[in-house]
């Protein structure tokens, strides 16, 4: 789940300028409401800007999920990009090559495009639920961006095993959803440029 302590220390560590980051609402002390900063953040960054921060985001980098991730790059470190995403296919989020050479994900969590609040996100309900829709109710335009801008914490959780699972560097290039509806909303997809 996106933390706004994160998000500020990785903005210093981009060296996004001063100003902007005060303006973010970030005190320094303690916790400040995510959805507020993330708003701030959809208004006054570039979406290259956006994209860099969000893909430092992230939880469960450790675990057992990055314990496994570890050992398939290790089993799998002879083998090609095309094999290592043929024996991920048969898993739930498949990573995938894109025509132009970048690697996508479509991941189980889904934003309906309609209703404006996240009814499927299982980092939203509970935690940031009514900040959420407290957002939504008075910046109904900007829900959907702001969505996007959430799930980029997703976006780094993804980035994180897939580079140590295909022992390749990524850079996150966009947050999107699909255009195929589920009975739950649009999955969400990340597309990632392989950098090295």
């Amino acid at each position: 789940m996106p933390n706004t302590n994160s998000i500020k220390k990785t903005m210093v560590k981009l060296k996004l300028p001063q100003d902007v980051i005060a303006q973010m609402g970030f005190d320094g002390e303690g916790y400040n409401p995510v959805i507020a900063v993330m708003g701030k953040m959809n208004d006054m960054l570039t979406s290259e800007q956006l994209l860099a921060v969000m893909e430092q985001q992230g939880c469960h980098k450790g675990g057992k999920m990055d314990k496994a991730s570890k050992v398939f790059g290790e089993a799998h470190a002879d083998k090609s990009l095309a094999e290592k995403l043929e024996i991920l296919s048969k898993e739930k989020d498949t990573p995938y090559l894109n025509d132009d050479g970048t690697l996508g994900i479509a991941v189980r969590c889904y934003v309906d495009d309609t209703s404006g609040v996240f009814p499927d996100c299982h980092c939203i309900s509970g935690n940031y639920d009514k900040e959420s829709k407290a957002f939504a109710a008075e910046h109904p335009d900007k829900i959907l961006s702001l969505a996007q801008t959430f799930c980029g914490c997703c976006a780094g959780h993804w980035k994180h095993h897939l580079q140590n699972r295909l022992r390749i560097k990524l850079r996150l290039t966009s947050i999107g959803a699909s255009p195929a509806k589920t009975e739950k909303g649009y999955p969400r997809m990340f597309t990632y440029e392989i950098v090295g």
